[in-house]
C-alpha cells in the first residue's frame, strides 16, 4: 500500500508540476520592445544621413518568439504589441544609433507623405531585419540580426555593408512579461551600441560618407 500511495502522489506531483509549468506558457504575451541607453561616443561623425524604412525579411513575422512549458514543449508565442512593427521600430532605433554617432540622420518618410525628403544627402542608409527571436527551456535567449548597408546617393551603388547581432541569455525564473521584456531589452541594446561603433569606424566614414563629400 505504501508503494502504491508514493507512486500515487508521485504522479500527482508530476501532473501538478506539468499544469503550473504549462500556465505561464500558453497564449501570446504582448512585450513592449525598448532598448537601454547607448554607450556615450566620445569623438563623433559628422554627416547627412538618410535612412530608407527597414525590411522586415523574417520567415514568421506574426511573432517574435516560442514559449514553453516545463517540458519543453512549445504552446505559447510572444508578439509585439498589436500597434506595433518590428521593421518601423527597428528603422527607429537605428536612427537614433546614427544620431548617437554624431550624424543628421533623417528617416525617409516619401512612401507616406508623398513628397521626396528635402536636402543633400552624404549616404544612405538601408536594412532588413533577418532575425528577432526569442525561445526558452529553463532559460531564455533572445537574438537580433540586421543587416545594414550604405549606398551612394546618385549612382546607387553599395558602399559598405554590415550585418549588426545582439544576444542574450538568461535563466528564467517565472516566465512573466518583465523577464521576456528584459531580454529583448538587452539584446537589442547590444546589437545597437555595435551599430553606433560600426556608425563611427573609419572603415564605415570612409567607405560611406568622405567618398561623397
Amino acid at each position: 500500500m505504501t508503494n502504491h500511495l508514493l507512486k500515487g502522489l508521485g504522479y500527482c506531483l508530476i501532473a501538478a508540476l506539468a499544469i503550473i509549468s504549462s500556465g505561464c506558457a500558453t497564449g501570446t504575451t504582448l512585450l513592449a520592445v525598448s532598448h537601454s541607453p547607448l554607450e556615450t561616443i566620445e569623438q563623433k561623425r559628422q554627416g547627412d544621413v538618410l535612412v530608407k524604412p527597414f525590411v522586415d525579411k523574417r520567415e514568421n513575422k506574426q511573432y517574435i518568439g516560442n514559449k514553453r512549458n516545463g517540458f519543453g514543449m512549445v504552446l505559447g508565442h510572444v508578439a509585439t504589441r498589436k500597434d506595433v512593427k518590428l521593421d518601423e521600430l527597428l528603422t527607429k532605433y537605428f536612427v537614433e544609433a546614427l544620431r548617437d554617432a554624431g550624424y543628421n540622420a533623417v528617416l525617409d518618410e516619401s512612401a507616406a507623405s508623398g513628397t521626396a525628403p528635402k536636402g543633400k544627402f552624404d549616404t544612405i542608409i538601408e536594412g532588413e531585419v533577418v532575425t528577432f527571436w526569442m525561445d526558452l527551456y529553463m532559460a531564455v535567449w533572445h537574438r537580433v540580426v540586421v543587416n545594414v548597408k550604405a549606398t551612394n546617393p546618385v549612382d546607387k551603388k553599395v558602399l559598405w555593408e554590415k550585418t549588426i547581432e545582439g544576444s542574450e541569455k538568461r535563466v528564467l525564473w517565472v516566465g512573466a512579461t518583465g523577464e521576456y521584456e528584459r531580454i529583448v531589452r538587452e539584446a537589442l541594446t547590444k546589437a545597437l551600441n555595435q551599430a553606433t561603433q560600426e556608425f563611427v569606424s573609419d572603415d564605415f566614414y570612409n567607405s560611406a560618407i568622405s567618398k561623397t563629400l
